[in-house]
This record gives C-alpha cells, structure tokens and sequence, in this order.
C-alpha cells in the first residue's frame, strides 16, 4: 500500500471543487505538503490561507498554474520540488465544461493532463519521489467510459483521458518509471463546473444545451466528499493503468473496456 503520510503533492485545479477536497484529504492523511495550483488566483490564494491555517503554514503553497501551457505547468512542478524538496504525487484534475469552446476545453482538460504525465514520468515525480514510488492520479468522468450524447466533445476528452491512463499506465512504463498513473471516473458531481446561467452557453449548440436542461433532472447528483475518500482509496491501493468509477456514493467499480488491451 502507498504511503501518503510524509509525501509531497501538487494538486491542479486544488482551489475548489474535487480538487480542493482531494487537497484536504491529502493534508488529512499527512502529507508533508501540497501545492494547491490553480488558474484562479483570488481564490487560489483565500484557500491556501485557509488550510494553511488548519495544517500549518509550511504545508500549503499556492501556484497560478495554467495547466494547457507546459512551460506554466512545469513552473508548478518546479516550485513543489524548490518548497518542499521533492514531489510524490501529482492530482491531475484541472478541467472545464465547454463544448462551444471547445478549443479551450481540449487544451484545458486533456492537453493539460498529457503535460503533467509527461513533465511527471519524464522529469519531475521519476527523479524527485522520496520513496520507491510516485503516483499520478488523473480525474477523468463516468462520461469517459460510455456515450453521453449531450456532452460529445467533453465525453470524448475524458474517453481520450481513460485510454492515456491505461496506455501509460501499462507495467512496461511501470517498470522503467516506478510512477504508478491511475485515473478515477466521477458520476455528476457537485462542483462548480457547470454555469449558473444555464446549458446552452457552454454545450455545442443550443439545440443540445435544451436537451441538456431538459434531462437535467434525470441526472444524479453526489457531494465531491464521496470522490475525494474514494481517491485516496485509488492512490493508496490500485494498480497502475486502472481506472475506478465513483458514482452514486456506491463502492468504486473498475472500468473494464469491452476491448482488451494490444499485448505482443
């Protein structure tokens, strides 16, 4: 089993949502530091404050991050390792809900998880880990492993995010890196990542985002408690390339693809 007590970790989209409960989890199980990184610096910064305050003020930093740029992605990375002298765990959970954007949506929400594996396995969690292994955990969604007919752009982005974790994740690249990748699906989850003003702003069109707000209600919501204790089960005791969905405050489910993986 990973050990999270004593372990460093920096947590993309930390300042709210599952982002900011998976910090507090982190924090709880005594992790010796978290980097909270996060677009939205007012908020950033007013969380920052507030755990530092309950975990100390040496366990909490606050890092603007834009996860779709690499370069600001990697300057997170590199004051994790500066503040806290290594990096253990990266929570690879920054994303948005806009398919009318969707140019911003696939920067945000999967060009943004290929730079923190990369920068991971490649650089950072493969060379500054404090123990035999590191871990990257990736938010995907129960979107990501069926057919979501009203949420096709973001579907498939959390489908592409589903298939890298399993790819990467594979005991070929377990081996050579020690860095076991492994992704959690949420079902409809309370956040902050659907608009006050309503479905049509952000679907693909607005004949979609009607459809949206018609179903709506059919949807089943669960509080971002239930996801975060749920990752910490995944980061502690699940197999590198699993996938593990969280959905309707049921235990979590691994997400077995009807196809099986390409093995030579």
């Amino acid at each position: 089993m990973f050990e999270i007590k004593g372990k460093v970790a920096l947590v993309t989209g930390g300042a709210s949502g599952i982002g900011l409960e998976i910090a507090k989890r982190l924090l709880e199980e005594g992790a010796k530091g978290v980097s909270i990184a996060d677009i939205n610096q007012e908020i950033g910064k007013k969380v920052c404050n507030e755990l530092q305050k309950k975990f100390g003020s040496n366990k909490v930093i606050f890092v603007k991050t834009d996860v779709s740029d690499k370069s600001s992605f990697e300057k997170a990375f590199l004051t994790t390792v500066k503040t806290f002298n290594g990096i253990d765990i990266l929570v690879n959970n920054a994303g948005i809900f806009n398919d009318r954007n969707y140019d911003k949506e696939i920067d945000v929400n999967f060009k943004g998880i290929v730079h923190g594996i990369t920068l991971g396995i490649q650089k950072y969690i493969l060379h500054y880990k404090s123990g035999s292994e590191g871990v990257i955990l990736n938010t995907a969604s129960l979107a990501g492993t069926t057919v979501h007919p009203v949420v096709p752009v973001y579907g498939a982005i959390k489908s592409a995010i589903v298939s890298l974790t399993m790819a990467l994740g594979d005991e070929i690249h377990y081996n050579r890196t020690k860095v076991r990748i492994v992704a959690v699906a949420p079902g409809f989850t309370t956040t902050n990542i659907l608009p006050k003003s309503g479905m049509k702003s952000v679907c693909l069109d607005d004949d979609i985002g009607q459809i949206f707000e018609d179903q709506f209600h059919l949807l089943k919501e669960q509080p971002v408690e239930i996801v975060g204790e749920n990752v910490m089960k995944i980061i502690k005791e699940k197999p590198s390339g699993t996938v593990w969905i969280s959905e309707d405050g049921e235990d979590i489910v691994e997400y077995i693809p009807s196809r099986p993986s390409f093995k030579p």
